[in-house]
């Protein structure tokens, strides 16, 4: 069994995860390398005043990791804050005040509020308590030096030590708790644009749909900021002629190799949507009609110049475009009509031509 499985590895107990006794083992971890640590800066004369004192911490601290295997997350986190008060009154006439021992409380606030679970009540009382005691702890010890002499580099040191034994800690539970729900968050977002682009997105040619487009436009109508917008609509010509001799199959091909076209052509000035069926609408902003019109020329020349491979059959198709400019101070929706009768005249005037 590896070092991570042996730290990860599960209690047996339903309903509980063992996010809390990971933390806790990992907690356990940290503070007794940081208690060995503080020993050996501190000498050995601080083992002899207090063997019993610094064995029995020492013992605890191995056997409350040992017990995170058997109890459940409760129990587990119950023992650790009074080990954690105990420990912190315990080792501060060892140490002193200012090696920082009572900085071990910030670890118990961290697991009052991530760990414990119960009401916002219940782990405010908790904090309370934690205060409370914190405070208690500074009438009693504030000031204390050590009652065995310990060098100003080694006070220093120990103090060092028990700073980033608490640092780490907290990072730690901080990781743990929130990594989870980062995750979660990261994948409803992701989830929640799949579903705005594909409530947006055309299926079969990838081009935004129709009511995107609408949407596009009733923007555009809010603000005069864009400058120029031409709008156009574009139809394919005898495209129920290609579903009838080729199948609808070519027919989709037809699609979106069309729509890729007008994608790729158009340019970033251009909004390209279908409209519904084989008619597409583009919307160009910051391009005035004769500037667009010169577009939709080369378009249709592109489109009618491109073979498109459907299976083993080769088809060709034109387009039809109906173009016009937006003034901004007539509807939206009467700017559409005007392209779609301009368009309706390009199909009863030949097809395969841009009437602007």
């Amino acid at each position: 069994m590896g070092f991570a499985s042996f730290i990860g590895k599960d209690i047996g107990f339903q309903n509980e995860t063992k996010r809390g006794v990971v933390t806790l083992r990992i907690i356990y971890m940290i503070m007794t390398a940081a208690f060995l640590i503080d020993l050996i800066f501190a000498g050995f004369e601080v083992v002899k005043k207090y063997p019993y004192r610094v064995v029995l911490i020492f013992v605890a601290m191995i056997i409350l990791f040992a017990n995170t295997y058997f109890s459940n997350t409760k129990v587990s986190l119950t023992l650790f804050l009074l080990f954690t008060f105990t420990y912190s009154l315990a080792m501060i006439p060892c140490f002193g005040w200012s090696a920082g021992m009572q900085n071990y409380f910030l670890i118990m606030l961290m697991l009052c509020f991530f760990a414990v679970h119960g009401s916002l009540g219940f782990k405010i009382i908790l904090t309370l308590i934690v205060l409370a005691v914190r405070i208690v702890t500074i009438f009693i010890y504030s000031g204390n030096k050590p009652e065995v002499e310990i060098s100003e580099v080694s006070g220093k040191l120990i103090q060092s030590t028990n700073i980033t034994a608490v640092f780490l800690s907290v990072v730690i539970v901080s990781y743990i708790y929130s990594h989870r729900e980062n995750v979660a968050e990261s994948k409803l977002m992701k989830y929640n644009d799949r579903l705005v682009r594909e409530a947006n997105t055309d299926q079969l040619t990838g081009l935004c749909n129709r009511r995107y487009a609408r949407d596009f436009l009733n923007g555009l109508s809010k603000t005069k900021e864009v400058g120029a917008v031409s709008i156009c609509m574009g139809d394919i010509d005898f495209f129920k002629k290609v579903n009838d001799t080729y199948g609808h199959d070519a027919g989709d091909e037809v699609l979106k190799t069309v729509a890729n076209t007008l994608k790729s052509e158009c340019g970033d000035s251009c909004l390209a949507s279908r409209w519904g069926g084989e008619e597409f609408l583009l919307i160009f902003t910051g391009v005035n009609g004769d500037d667009a019109f010169v577009i939709l020329e080369r378009l249709r020349s592109l489109i009618q110049k491109e073979t498109i491979k459907a299976g083993e059959q080769e088809i060709n198709v034109t387009m039809t475009f109906g173009l016009t400019e937006y003034d901004f101070n007539g509807d939206m929706d009467k700017t559409i009509k005007e392209a779609d009768e301009k368009l309706y005249l390009g199909k009863t005037g030949g097809r395969n031509r841009v009437i602007y």
